[in-house]
């Protein structure tokens, strides 16, 4: 259970169960966006922070990508220090080479190479521009994606927001239909009632007004508990967006967003522009009109964000959809299998650094 259940009758003065933590019970079993597939070339490996750890990405010059876990078995070294040798990636300190599946095999000394001595190896997958790596042994779900592929969209891919909030409580607010209202000025013939719930994924259908986008009518899922996509018909065509967040330890969650739209050529497309090269100038445009609407989203739910102490508290007939996160939310499973391999524990054992003006009083400079 994802929230602390309550044993005993409150008081008018006692708040509901609170939210369980990221990181306590392990980590949500989600497919997790790690970073830009732009920002890993061939035959570079890059570390990245990963829930309560962190990761190697390795590309190498041939073939597909793979994430592992971040710390040499021979001492801890971190591997995103690195130098790749063609199919494999080698330790600065002591030559200990890994291949893509995560298995040492090679030393520098010529000893075998111990049998426990592998990473473990995520599974891992790249789409709509991003790299994401399942918090498992084996994904329960498949990665996040728009129904259209890829091959048929124009996109725009980018780093978004840092917020102080776990990824469930994060993106609870696309289920907070009053939320939508009454921060964002959404309007609402009539809220959402049919919801398609599963063990990882919510779907629905909603009509809205905003600002800025004007009548849609949107198809929304929800996938895990930290990624949310919306797909509809915004200024007459085809609009995908999805926002994805990734569980650090903080806690905070690091998000990416993804703004996308039909390419003018597209076979799925209905348009027939008469110029195809300001329609696909258009497209440009219109992505990015959508990528700057959903950072306007961003900043308006910030301060609320960096500022909240989330409970499961009064709930009222208007947050029916509310409710039903919350319930899936708690029903969620966590995984913790990596953790002794990604985590940095010298560094996190250690005793808390001094604050620098007590350090400077006892050694002044």
């Amino acid at each position: 259970m994802n929230t602390a259940d309550s044993h005993h009758e409150l008081t008018e003065f006692e708040r509901g169960p609170r939210f369980t933590p990221q990181g306590i019970g392990g980590y949500d079993e989600c497919w997790y966006p790690v970073c830009l597939s732009n920002e890993v070339a061939g035959g570079e490996v890059k570390g990245f922070e990963y829930l309560n750890g962190k990761v190697i990405i390795f590309r190498p010059e041939q073939g597909e990508l793979s994430a592992m876990s971040a710390y040499c078995r021979h001492l801890g070294v971190d591997l995103s220090l690195a130098k790749v040798m063609g199919e494999t990636v080698r330790c600065p300190y002591h030559h200990w080479e890994y291949d893509r599946t995560g298995q040492c095999v090679k030393t520098a000394s010529g000893d075998k190479p111990p049998t426990r001595a592998r990473l473990f190896n995520f599974p891992t997958t790249e789409n709509n521009g991003l790299v994401w790596v399942y918090n498992g042994s084996s994904p329960a779900y498949d990665v996040p994606a728009f129904p259209v592929d890829t091959s048929e969209m124009d996109l725009y891919v980018s780093r978004a927001v840092e917020v102080p909030m776990d990824p469930f409580m994060l993106y609870s607010n696309s289920m907070d239909l009053q939320h939508l209202i009454s921060l964002h000025e959404a309007q609402f013939d009539k809220l959402p009632e049919d919801f398609d719930i599963r063990d990882r994924s919510i779907s629905y259908t909603q009509d809205m007004t905003m600002p800025r986008i004007g009548n849609s009518r949107q198809t929304v899922t929800l996938f895990g508990t930290n990624c949310i996509t919306l797909c509809s018909e915004i200024k007459g065509r085809q609009t995908f967006m999805m926002s994805a967040g990734l569980a650090v330890i903080g806690p905070l969650t690091k998000t990416f967003n993804v703004s996308a739209t039909l390419k003018t050529d597209s076979k799925l497309s209905d348009r027939q522009p008469t110029n195809r090269h300001l329609d696909r100038v258009l497209n440009k445009l219109h992505i990015r009109m959508v990528d700057a609407f959903g950072k306007k989203l961003n900043e308006e739910d910030d301060p609320v964000f960096r500022s909240m102490s989330p409970r499961l508290d009064n709930l009222t007939s208007s947050d029916k959809a509310l409710s039903i996160y919350f319930d899936y939310v708690r029903n969620y499973p966590r995984s913790n299998i990596a953790e002794d391999l990604i985590c940095n524990d010298y560094i996190a054992g250690a005793p808390k650094k001094r604050l620098a003006a007590d350090i400077l009083k006892r050694h002044p400079i």
